[in-house]
């Protein structure tokens, strides 16, 4: 493991401090490595003043009750046709998902990871169905 100093402003300082005393990091090391994973993961290298990316595509971040009442406004058929229309868009625009047949079970880590990434919630392949936690939008 690699080690280096940084020197930080007395306020984030005091941020460490409070979530190190509340127990939500065990220590100012940890905060970092989460702190740039998570950096890494969301590609926000490539970030700039209210434009994010992640890869090729501009992501936009929601409040979850805007997007709440944006699927409370459509019909099941249309929540379905949307979903399915932007999928085979996806399928066809993105270079590592062209060759892939997505049907096969043994595929699907590759969307779930994608959809983990962009914040829709934890899925779990669990035998032939998957295990969705924290969901984004709401679930029957």
């Amino acid at each position: 493991m690699r080690e280096f100093q940084v020197n930080i402003d007395e306020d984030l300082f005091n941020y460490l401090e409070f979530l190190e005393r509340t127990r939500f990091i065990k220590n100012k090391n940890e905060a970092l490595h989460r702190a740039l994973l998570l950096y890494k993961k969301l590609s926000m290298h490539d970030w700039l003043p209210e434009i994010y990316r992640i890869g090729e595509n501009r992501v936009i971040i929601m409040d979850r009750g805007m997007l709440l009442d944006l699927f409370e406004s459509l019909s099941e058929v249309e929540i379905y046709r949307a979903g399915s229309s932007t999928a085979l868009k996806r399928k066809v625009l993105k270079p590592e998902f062209r060759d892939i047949n997505l049907t096969q079970k043994g595929n699907w880590p590759l969307v779930l990871n994608e959809l983990q990434n962009l914040g829709w919630g934890t899925f779990q392949r669990v035998e032939d169905e998957i295990k969705v936690e924290n969901s984004a939008v709401p679930s029957t």
